[in-house]
């Protein structure tokens, strides 16, 4: 069962006629401080992209990336803000309408795959299934980039808490990966920061 009710396109689809409240206007504090301290080698996919601030800043690093949303109205705000961009660094980037859970579909190998508050929108078996797409399509030595809340909410329709426990045991050296940290963060929001966990974890 969705955290989002029973139709979860339908609840995004709704979300993006309006201003979403995760989208703060640019990338994720938290998140840029990471991919400084661990560099991203391209081809970058960003997972669930929205209307694209993580892709944008990404592709501004010099990596070509690849935003994708189950969200067309998302992909739509971010072509257009692609095209807005100087078209050296636009054609860094592209965008599609595509379902991120399952980015094997794709048909291409990342050197990195980005996380803006995806995983945590799902329960932690879907999130293992997830962790297996990723291996697939991550180079060795690709970097998985994770930004997600680290509370839980007891309301309807909101992400779930991802804990370190949960991460050390996804992401272990048996499975391929190495973490190369985790640790606390924040999650900036339209309503108020949010306790959150980061981590980048490395394919061996």
């Amino acid at each position: 069962m969705s955290r989002f009710g029973p139709d979860p396109q339908a609840f995004f689809d709704a979300v993006y006629q309006q201003v979403p409240p995760w989208d703060i206007g640019g990338p994720q504090p938290a998140l840029e401080s990471l991919l400084d301290e661990f560099p991203p080698s391209g081809p970058v996919l960003d997972v669930g992209c929205g209307s694209g601030d993580h892709a944008i800043a990404l592709a501004r690093r010099g990596v070509e990336v690849l935003g994708v949303d189950i969200v067309a109205a998302a992909i739509a705000q971010a072509n257009a803000k692609a095209a807005a961009l100087p078209p050296e660094l636009a054609e860094r980037l592209q965008f599609q309408v595509a379902d991120a859970l399952r980015p094997a579909q794709l048909g291409r190998q990342f050197g990195a795959v980005v996380d803006s508050g995806f995983l945590h929108l799902f329960e932690q078996q879907v999130a293992d299934h997830f962790a297996e797409e990723l291996a697939a399509i991550l180079r060795p030595g690709g970097r998985y980039y994770l930004l997600a809340f680290a509370v839980q909410f007891d309301i309807p329709n909101v992400p779930r808490a991802v804990a370190t426990e949960e991460l050390q045991a996804r992401f272990t050296p048996e499975r391929g990966w190495r973490i190369l940290t985790l640790r606390k963060a924040l999650f900036q929001n339209q309503v108020a920061a949010t306790p959150a966990i980061c981590a980048c974890v490395e394919r061996i």
